[in-house]
């Protein structure tokens, strides 16, 4: 079963005697754990034990799990690192053919390998619980649930943020929902997350903000945009950070300008984009200050950008600065003021 399930089933039920975790994201083993720990035996002192596997001793384990609980009708044992399990003894192998049912023993290991004996006869009878990463798209939905859990309402633009700010580290990314819960409790407004209160609490109290540099590019105030940038920059915003949210923006003007060219009217559009009411008439005002050309020629450049800052060779400071030149300026020149990868000079 998956993360999911297996929480529903750890809710819901009584807890079987065998259970194999297994995965590489270490958050949600973590999570399993400790609702393992919050539903099993009590009082616990005394039911509960915990082994690592590479020390384990399995003719003691086995023994413990064999022992009737005291105060309780259930023992928990925990055996972390099952694959480093040096000693696979028959006594091991008898016990996971046949588990005590006075006894839940949670095997967790990051990978199973089929030639452990182990395993193959611990999955004969055990409940077996997967807990993989997310796929970087299933990163949103995972932090508006997560985010609810306390109390959290995101606005599209600060759910962007987060997850471009944190990856796919969800420790990471419960530690920042932890600190935005307690900045925002109590809040007249209530504990809707915007952009600009996500940057400010997670981007480490930045006070030059990601989207005050994007109105600005928006807007083609190149001076205001060279300020912003440089200052974030110096403020230790991460460059590819700053280059995702910009992507971000044009991928979102590029949809509104070819609705708009479609005679689609502003109201549907904004629907479209999950644009708030208040945001939808600065943004189509900006829209109007770019032609389609200069926005589709825009993501030859952000694409260039990252490369370069991936590359890391070129100045990340001087890849961004060059960028906004060129964002703005392009279609006015003509000309690049710097070469970028896999364009020519002249567009």
């Amino acid at each position: 079963m998956t993360y999911q399930e297996a929480i529903k089933h750890l809710d819901q039920g009584p807890l079987a005697p065998l259970y194999l975790v297994s995965g590489e994201e270490t958050f949600f083993i973590q999570q399993i754990l400790k609702l393992f720990k919050e539903k099993g035996p009590h009082p616990s002192d005394f039911n509960f034990d915990q082994f690592e596997g590479e020390t384990l001793n399995t003719e003691a384990a086995v023994a413990l799990a064999q022992t009737y609980p005291l105060f309780s009708s259930k023992r928990l044992i925990i055996i972390k690192n099952a694959d480093l399990i040096k000693n696979e003894s028959e006594t091991l192998l008898a016990y996971l053919e046949n588990p005590a049912e006075t006894t839940t023993l949670v095997l967790v290991a990051a990978k199973t390998d089929q030639k452990k004996k182990i395993f193959s006869a611990a999955k004969k009878h055990a409940v077996l619980i997967q807990c993989q990463p997310l796929y970087e798209n299933q990163i949103p939905s995972w932090i508006t649930q997560a985010g609810r859990k306390k109390g959290l309402t995101f606005t599209q633009e600060a759910l962007h943020f987060l997850k471009e700010h944190c990856g796919r580290d969800l420790f990471l990314i419960q530690q920042e929902m932890d600190k935005l819960a307690l900045h925002l409790s109590g809040n007249p407004d209530g504990n809707l997350v915007s952009a600009e209160a996500c940057q400010q609490i997670v981007g480490a109290g930045s006070s030059h903000s990601i989207f005050k540099l994007i109105e600005a590019l928006c807007e083609k105030e190149l001076k205001e945009t060279m300020r912003l940038v440089a200052s974030l920059f110096t403020e230790g915003e991460p460059p590819l950070l700053i280059l995702r949210m910009i992507l971000r923006q044009w991928k979102m003007m590029a949809i509104a300008r070819e609705a708009l060219d479609e005679g689609l009217d502003e109201s549907v559009v904004g629907e479209k984009l999950s644009l708030r009411p208040s945001h939808r008439s600065e943004f189509f005002q900006r829209i109007k200050i770019w032609r389609t050309k200069e926005i589709q020629a825009a993501f030859h450049l952000l694409l260039s950008a990252d490369s370069q800052l991936k590359g890391g060779v070129t100045s990340p400071l001087f890849v961004l600065e060059g960028l906004m030149i060129d964002l703005i300026g392009v279609n006015a020149t003509g000309m690049y003021t710097i070469p970028f990868r896999g364009l020519k000079q002249g567009g």
